[in-house]
Parts: structure tokens; sequence; C-alpha cells
């Protein structure tokens, strides 16, 4: 049996899309604010007894007692499978807004361009077989592409924020 998804695909989509952004802008849940602490309405019980572990990315139901990581909250939201869920999370804008989008090396140094990092991190065209790809493998091989740009961006805030510190 194939695996559809990579380990780090995953990994990737349960850690570093943030689950409040999933919650709010991705699933558009009902929200509340009252004690300056997000909560959500819970996709089971649509109770919002529910909290954010931000550390963990993790969201929490206290009535249902059921964690939901953002997989799990695209599943139990929109009532899809666990491929059709993480289809889903990697066909959509994943990343949160940021407030500073200029590219800063920590050293110093200007930045780099795109087409000096592209053909490092993504698989060569020769490489390919098949000179008419099946319509599945053009948009599998557009859905990878996609977390290639998610994975340069997180890269690129991270190096951005340790700039500005």
């Amino acid at each position: 049996m194939t695996r559809r998804f990579s380990s780090h695909e995953l990994s990737f989509l349960r850690n570093k899309i943030p689950i409040a952004h999933v919650i709010e802008d991705l699933l558009s849940l009902p929200t509340r604010n009252n004690t300056g602490k997000l909560s959500f309405a819970c996709p089971l019980c649509k109770g919002f007894d529910t909290s954010i572990n931000y550390k963990h990315n993790l969201a929490r139901c206290f009535e249902c007692r059921q964690n939901f990581n953002p997989i799990e909250l695209v599943m139990h939201q929109r009532h899809t499978s666990f491929v059709d869920s993480v289809k889903w999370l990697k066909r959509h804008d994943c990343k949160p807004e940021s407030k500073d989008t200029s590219i800063r090396d920590t050293q110093g140094s200007p930045p780099v361009n795109i087409g000096d990092i592209l053909p490092k991190i993504l698989p060569s065209l020769v490489d390919q077989k098949n000179t008419n790809p099946s319509l599945e493998a053009i948009i599998e091989r557009i859905l990878n592409l996609e977390l290639q740009v998610q994975k340069l961006y997180l890269l690129i805030e991270k190096q951005s924020s340790a700039y500005q510190r």
C-alpha cells in the first residue's frame, strides 16, 4: 500500500499551520473573545467551552473532551475524510497574514533571488519520463509546489522575525 502523503507533509499541516488561522480564516468558525482568549464553536457539540493551545497547535473542547489539530478540525467541520481534509488544507492558503513581508538575511547580506533557490528544492522537470502527464499528476505536482511555497514562506518569516529581534 503506497502512502498518499509523506510524514513531512502531515507534520507540516498538523504543526505549522496556526490552529487559530484554521479556525478563524479557513473554516470561519464562530468565535468569541470574552476573557481575552479566543474560543470557538466546537465542530462536534457547537459549544463554546473551548480553548487553543498555541504552543502545541491544538484546539480543545472541554465539553466533548476532544482535542483537534488542524486536519481534525477540517475533518469534523467539513464532514470529510482524512485524505480529503489533507487535500483541502494543502489547496488553501494556509499561512497567516504577516505584518512585515520584506525579506531580510540575518547576516546583513542582500536577499537571495528566488530563481537561485527554486532549482535546489523543486524536482527537475527533466526527470519526468511522461511528457504528457495526467490531470491527477498535474494536480499533485501543483499541490506539492504549493507546499514548497508555504515552506519557503515560513522560512522567510522565521528569518524575518529573527532579524527584527
